[in-house]
């Protein structure tokens, strides 16, 4: 009978612990993600810190970055995921972060094929490839996915014409706009 007690007493003891550290358990891994509207009020307070310069603050940019792919990264389904990360890649653009941006956009073509910008997410793909990671080929293959997915919109006219000035200098495409215009 005594065996009995204290295997009871052992038994029970052992389920109390084993519930306090579920308990625990829980509590630190809801403290590691605060509540959804606080990764919005960091947001806002940051948007308001970059509208008071015209110019990137490097800083700056790199807290609304974080921000921005941190509530992404938490709240993947939120419908204002894809326009946080929109916000970002334009951010690490004008931060001249161009991995970074081009990441971005590949993240919202990849996860958010319903976007209202995708074309434009996809768009600004090439368009980085093309103007500022010198990757000509990774561009064109980028511009004909636009002009075969989305015929006759703005985007696939002006991929096809980033196409044509593909490894051209500016002073060429100057010279062959200047040429155009002479002849009409």
């Amino acid at each position: 009978m005594k065996d009995l007690k204290l295997f009871l007493a052992l038994s029970i003891t052992i389920l109390l612990a084993s519930c306090g550290n579920n308990k625990n358990t829980e509590q630190k891994t809801s403290a590691k993600e605060p509540p959804r509207e606080q990764y919005i009020e960091q947001i806002k307070t940051i948007e308001k810190e970059m509208q008071k310069s015209p110019d990137v603050d490097n800083t700056t940019a790199n807290s609304a970055i974080k921000a921005y792919s941190d509530y992404v990264m938490f709240f993947p389904n939120d419908s204002i995921s894809p326009n946080y990360l929109f916000k970002a890649g334009e951010i690490a653009t004008a931060a001249k972060k161009y991995k970074q941006a081009l990441a971005l956009y590949q993240n919202i073509t990849s996860k958010y094929p319903d976007f209202k910008y995708i074309k434009e997410s996809l768009y600004l793909q090439g368009f980085l490839l093309d103007n500022f990671m010198n990757d000509d080929a990774g561009a064109k293959i980028i511009y004909e996915e636009i002009i075969s997915k989305y015929p006759g919109t703005t985007v696939a006219n002006d991929s096809k014409s980033a196409i044509n000035n593909l490894g051209k200098t500016d002073a060429q495409i100057i010279e062959e706009f200047k040429k155009k215009n002479q002849k009409k």
